[in-house]
């Protein structure tokens, strides 16, 4: 018998937390004695459902298959057909596919989803943005597409965290990628400099919208003339020793949000029930944290 094999099927090799989840993942299966590969398939399903169907028909398939998934829809055909084959199947984000009628059919199987509770996201991100800004005031949310759970999540933590008689959230939605939140605020900007608009802070919906973001800022108080822009807080979220953390050790960034990785847990998930010790229950949440802690930040003075 063949060692046991781990396939874990990623999105964007160029995100850094998706490259700390790989890592995560090699070290947890280290330890729990499994082999381990990586996939990635880029950002559009068809390649994401041809790269696992490859994987569930292939004459030597992994034993269990943990996947980001590139939508929160869509995945439920390929994952009946990969718990018919007998492989344990692990979603490393929340997903919106109906994953209770498979556990039912395949008892035996680890079939769950590992996720960071995004709402709890959201209200972090909240109480950051609270200790800066302890007055209250305009904060402009850079959000993810907000066809995501995720997104949807965290816009709701947040805007629960904050007394709404002393902040208003001006959402903004842009996307994921530096690009992405780079052109969305930077066409904002202009007009709402030239309204004057009153601007507090930011809240980005991931580190690299926040990278973005910087960009903007510094780019329109160039163009007109408006030098104060480049003062206004941003608040992040992904966390990554390299890039989110390191934003704000740099001062780039006035704080960003932690989020806790699926893989690893995913993996000693599959490894226990490999062994016999037992399967999960259909949804684990994971939590997120602040950085740094909010006691620590210093309000912002405009």
């Amino acid at each position: 018998m063949g060692a046991r094999r781990v396939a874990v099927c990623l999105v964007d090799s160029d995100n850094e937390f998706q490259q700390v989840a790989r890592k995560d993942a090699e070290t947890a299966a280290r330890q729990a004695g499994l082999e381990i590969e990586t996939h990635w398939s880029g950002a559009r399903l068809s390649a994401q459902l041809a790269q696992v169907r490859a994987l569930v028909d292939s004459p030597t398939p992994p034993n269990a298959i943990l996947i980001m998934a590139v939508r929160d829809q869509g995945l439920s055909r390929i994952a009946r057909d990969a718990a018919q084959a007998g492989l344990h199947w692990v979603f490393l984000n929340r997903s919106e596919d109906n994953i209770e009628s498979l556990r039912v059919q395949h008892p035996g199987l680890a079939i769950c989803q590992v996720f960071p509770d995004e709402v709890e996201t959201g209200r972090v991100q909240g109480r950051l943005l609270e200790a800066l800004l302890p007055g209250g005031g305009k904060v402009l949310h850079v959000q993810g597409s907000m066809r995501s759970v995720a997104a949807r999540d965290r816009t709701a933590g947040t805007t629960e965290a904050l007394d709404s008689s002393r902040f208003k959230l001006v959402p903004l939605e842009a996307g994921w990628s530096e690009e992405e939140g780079y052109n969305a605020l930077r066409g904002w900007l202009r007009v709402a400099v030239q309204a004057n608009m009153r601007l507090d802070a930011l809240a980005c919906h991931n580190d690299l919208l926040a990278q973005g973001a910087r960009r903007a800022l510094a780019d329109v108080a160039a163009d007109l003339g408006k030098p104060a822009l480049t003062e206004v807080p941003i608040v992040g979220c992904d966390g990554t020793p390299s890039v989110g953390q390191a934003m704000v050790k740099r001062g780039e960034m006035a704080a960003t949000v932690v989020l806790p990785r699926s893989s690893g847990p995913a993996v000693e998930i599959v490894a226990r029930a490999l062994s016999g010790e037992g399967l999960p229950d259909a949804s684990v949440t994971l939590h997120a944290t602040p950085f740094p802690e909010p006691a620590h930040l210093t309000p912002h003075q405009r």
